[in-house]
């Protein structure tokens, strides 16, 4: 457990605070803190239909995730936005950052660390991925208008 709190939850919100909040000190409580949500949901169903599960493989499965719910996921999901206001094109970003994300658990397949069952794979993990980043870019659209808005 302790190998997922620090790769999952204290390196990425070391890299969160030190790197982008300095950049952007909105872009992580306005669309991390709603990624957080999606991916307790998503990673909940998930486990509950047995399509994958984390290590340490505890009893109680929830736990084994929560550093990735808290940690990577909205970090990364606050760094799509954060590229997108920056760079351009948002569905290229979109498409890279999925890939990245798709290829960060494909290491922790290979290694173990994620196990996949009922027929998941690596395929619909991407598309996993794909749907809540189009789906807080579209958040993330919607926010600016209301937020700017005269």
């Amino acid at each position: 457990m302790i190998h997922n709190v620090i790769l999952a939850f204290v390196l990425p919100w070391t890299f969160g605070i030190l790197h982008l909040y300095r950049k952007d000190k909105k872009v992580i409580p306005l669309i991390g803190s709603i990624f957080s949500i999606m991916a307790f949901i998503i990673n909940e169903m998930g486990l509950y239909f047995g399509f994958w599960e984390v290590a340490p493989f505890p009893k109680q499965k929830t736990l084994s995730v929560i550093p990735f719910n808290m940690g990577v996921y909205p970090i990364l999901a606050s760094y799509l936005i954060f590229f997108i206001k920056c760079k351009g094109n948002p569905y290229i970003i979109i498409l890279l950052m999925t890939l990245f994300t798709t290829a960060l658990e494909c290491i922790y397949v290979l290694l173990g660390r994620v196990v996949y069952g009922n027929g998941w794979n690596l395929l619909y993990t991407f598309i996993s991925y794909l749907i809540p980043y189009i789906i807080i870019y579209q958040y993330h659209l919607f926010l600016s208008r209301f937020m700017f808005a005269k």
